[in-house]
């Protein structure tokens, strides 16, 4: 039997065990054991974010910080996409909201499995989060053709990734980043086969889970603290 089978038998017993609640259309949130779940559930629009569920994703992160048998967070795109940025009828109200989120960091773990697009504020996202498990056909990129500008702290979580030229190329150029050179520049923690991303990112979360949890996000802070100053 494949690791991706296994990989996915694991995940799919995780699914039928665990207990669900759904927050609002636009995000569901479900915990298996101290393990949450999170995910971006607009897939006829690829998970693009509005205001609407920038506030709900908020909030579940809320949640997720607040509930203290929950140690590890993942989250995930629902349909085969992570997050293509933004919705275009809301760039002129939801860009403030979303970089007062950014500026945030969540106060527990919280993994990136990354499948399909993650453009733009997609790709912040992924930022966003502390670690990054992205699927082969997974795709990052910044579009250039939009007006509007990025957060700084986007600008010096990238940096801090990957260096100050590969910033650059990312930035300027708007081009693609493919799996293989998200990993060997820092971007991507693993790249696993399609569809086993989240599969993977619940069994590192449970790898987490294992350690004392109190230096862990003390160790965090720091860390956050740092890429912040």
């Amino acid at each position: 039997m494949s690791v991706i089978i296994i990989i996915n038998l694991v995940f799919m017993y995780f699914i039928i065990s665990e207990i669900s609640e759904t927050i609002h259309p636009n995000i569901k949130t479900s915990k298996h054991q101290h393990i949450t779940l999170i995910s971006l559930n607009r897939p006829d629009d690829k998970n693009s974010l509005n205001v609407e569920t920038l506030y709900d994703l908020r909030k579940a992160v809320t949640n997720f910080e607040n509930d203290s048998s929950s140690t590890v967070a993942v989250l995930y795109g629902e349909g085969g996409s992570f997050c293509a940025g933004m919705d275009s009828d809301e760039l002129s109200n939801a860009p403030q909201i979303f970089n007062e989120f950014l500026q945030s960091h969540c106060q527990k773990p919280i993994i990136a499995a990354v499948s399909g697009f993650a453009y733009n504020a997609g790709f912040d996202l992924c930022l966003w989060c502390d670690l990054r498990i992205v699927e082969e056909n997974a795709v990052m990129a910044i579009d250039r053709k939009l007006k509007t500008s990025k957060s700084e702290i986007s600008f010096k979580r990238l940096l801090k990734s990957v260096g100050y030229s590969r910033t650059m190329d990312i930035l300027l150029t708007g081009r693609d980043v493919l799996s293989k050179e998200a990993f060997d520049c820092g971007l991507a923690n693993r790249v696993v086969a399609c569809g086993s991303s989240v599969g993977q990112a619940v069994l590192m979360a449970f790898n987490i889970s294992k350690f004392p949890q109190q230096s862990i996000n003390n160790d965090r802070s720091v860390i956050h603290k740092m890429v912040s100053e």
